[in-house]
């Protein structure tokens, strides 16, 4: 049987000249609905990342109107995931914006109003201490994937419910971007769903298939099977690994953890029923 998918992390939002080419496919991104729906995706977490673009809200409107417009028309169930909340900070209309949101990343790469991402090292600030409060109240799960260390921690110290949507093992690949061993335990003791991602630079030399299946193994051992999952980061990336094309590899994923000796309920918890446990609570 097909594990049905759930995708915590891609950002083909911004990518997209407009809703037909997600609806009946295009050549240019690695994710479109007619290849996701034949390779078994149910649910795509859709990020905007405004700090990303050269005119951030610009970016972040196109982005809100684009996944309102799909989300009402496509039979894969779309989710919204801002990657950097800055924008919240610069509009009237933040329970709206809010209201729309699944996930949030208090930064991106850079430091904000809120915090410092991976490309700073500062740790939250008040203001980002009270929108992760803000946010966790309205519902919203907060994500650490941008966050550097210090802000990470300050987030973790709060005590709410996080995710990582798209990061990998440190203790395989001592990056910044990817997460200690501690922190993987600590959002998993908060009920939260590490994803693994594609990117290659975060999985280690010789990116491929297997190196994705080795970051997955490691945060089922050092936690349980429960909070292990996928943030692909598709159209987040302009490298793949070895053996990735794009969303229609899924299948050969899943192939791969059955003959490591996975059996099936596992797989289909990491393809998509852990996320689907913790959105169910909110």
């Amino acid at each position: 049987m097909k594990p049905s998918v759930f995708d915590a992390h891609v950002d083909t939002l911004l990518k997209l000249p407009d809703a037909e080419s997600f609806l009946q496919g295009n050549k240019v991104t690695h994710v479109d609905q007619p290849r996701a729906k034949r390779a078994g995706v149910t649910q795509l977490m859709t990020a905007v990342c405004a700090e990303a673009a050269t005119n951030q809200m610009t970016a972040f409107h196109y982005g809100i109107s684009l996944y309102r417009e799909i989300k009402e028309r496509s039979s894969i169930e779309l989710l919204l995931l801002l990657e950097g909340c800055q924008p919240l900070m610069e509009i009237e209309n933040r329970e709206e914006i809010v209201d729309l949101l699944s996930f949030a990343s208090l930064t991106w790469n850079g430091e904000n109003s809120l915090g410092g991402g991976i490309g700073a090292d500062t740790g939250l600030t008040e203001a980002g201490r009270n929108m992760a409060l803000q946010l966790h109240n309205a519902g919203v799960i907060l994500d650490v994937s941008h966050l550097c260390d210090r802000s990470r921690v300050d987030l973790l110290s709060l005590g709410i419910r996080t995710v990582a949507t798209h990061c990998n093992c440190r203790s395989i690949l001592d990056i910044p971007r990817n997460l200690p061993d501690d922190d993987i335990r600590e959002i998993a003791s908060s009920g939260g769903v590490v994803g693994v991602t594609f990117v290659p630079d975060f999985l280690g030399e010789d990116a491929s298939l297997e190196t994705i299946a080795d970051h997955l193994e490691h945060i089922v051992e050092i936690t349980d099977i429960a909070h292990a999952g996928m943030g692909s980061d598709f159209d987040g990336t302009k490298c793949l690994p070895a053996g990735v094309r794009d969303c229609s590899v899924w299948p050969e994923i899943f192939e791969l953890l059955d003959r490591r000796g996975w059996d099936q309920k596992s797989v289909e918890a990491v393809a998509g029923d852990n996320w689907r446990r913790i959105m169910m609570k909110y």
